[in-house]
C-alpha cells in the first residue's frame, strides 16, 4: 500500500522536470501619479545609465505606445572548475518594457548561454529553462554538465534580480531637470 503512494509522486516529479518552461521574469508594477511619457522617460534613462551603449541594446523605441525593447548579454564567468573555458560567454536576452498611465510591465527573458569560442572546444547549455537539472539528455558527463546548468542559471538569477532592482528604483523617481544652478 504505502508502494502505491509514492509511485504518484516520483512520476509527478519527472513531468515537472521534463515540462520545464522558458526562462522569464515578469512583474507588473504600480507608480502612482505618473503618466505614461514619464515613465517611457524614466525607462530610457535607465537605459542609458545601465548599458555601456544603450542605442545598441535598444531596439524599438515606441513613445506613443509606451514600448521599449531591447536585446542585451552579461558575461558568464563559470565558477565550476573542470573545463570551465568550455562554458565561459556570455548570456544573450531580451528585455521588454510595456508602459502606462501609473503602471509598467517588464519582461526579461528569454535567455541562451552562447560560450565563446576560445580553443578549448564549447559547452552550451543553450535556451534556459526553468529545468532543475541541464535538459540536454546527450550530455556527456551528466554531473558536469548539471553543475555548469545550476551555474549558469544561479548567475542569470543573479543578474536579472540586480538588473531589475535597478530598474524599480529608477522608475520610482522622477527625473531631476539641471535646473539654472550649473
Amino acid at each position: 500500500m504505502l508502494l502505491l503512494l509514492i509511485v504518484p509522486v516520483l512520476v509527478a516529479s519527472q513531468d515537472m522536470k521534463n515540462n520545464s518552461e522558458e526562462l522569464v521574469y515578469s512583474e507588473v508594477i504600480q507608480v502612482e501619479n505618473t503618466t505614461k511619457a514619464q515613465l517611457y522617460n524614466r525607462a530610457k534613462m535607465w537605459f542609458a545609465t545601465t548599458y555601456n551603449d544603450s542605442k545598441e541594446v535598444l531596439q524599438v523605441e515606441n513613445k506613443e505606445n509606451g514600448q521599449l525593447v531591447g536585446n542585451a548579454v552579461f558575461n558568464y564567468e563559470p565558477n565550476v572548475f573542470r573545463g570551465n573555458k568550455q562554458t565561459e560567454g556570455v548570456i544573450k536576452y531580451t528585455i521588454k518594457l510595456f508602459l502606462k498611465e501609473g503602471r509598467y510591465k517588464y519582461i526579461v527573458g528569454p535567455f541562451y548561454h552562447e560560450p565563446h569560442d576560445n580553443g578549448y572546444g564549447i559547452f552550451t547549455c543553450g535556451k534556459l529553462t526553468t529545468a532543475q537539472e541541464h535538459p540536454n539528455p546527450k550530455a556527456l558527463a551528466k554531473g558536469w554538465s548539471d553543475k555548469v546548468w545550476k551555474d549558469v542559471t544561479t548567475q542569470t538569477d543573479n543578474n536579472v534580480n540586480a538588473l531589475v532592482n535597478s530598474f524599480k528604483k529608477r522608475m520610482k523617481k522622477p527625473i531631476e531637470s539641471g535646473g539654472d544652478n550649473w
